[in-house]
């Protein structure tokens, strides 16, 4: 049940920082700030998933 807690507020938690920094350059990229919003999502599920992590280091 913690794991599952855990793993929702990480994810409200990227999903508002995404639409923090949409709304940021909104002002300068109008609808296609949307883009920046899903390369932070895309950017955060990438790390999540361990792809970030380099081989032969630590864990």
């Amino acid at each position: 049940m913690r794991e599952r807690m855990t793993t929702a507020l990480d994810t409200a938690g990227l999903l508002l920082v995404a639409a923090g920094a949409g709304a940021g350059v909104y002002r300068w990229l109008g609808w296609a700030a949307l883009a920046v919003s899903g390369v932070v999502v895309l950017a955060g599920s990438w790390l999540a998933s361990g792809a970030g992590r380099a081989k032969g280091g630590r864990t």
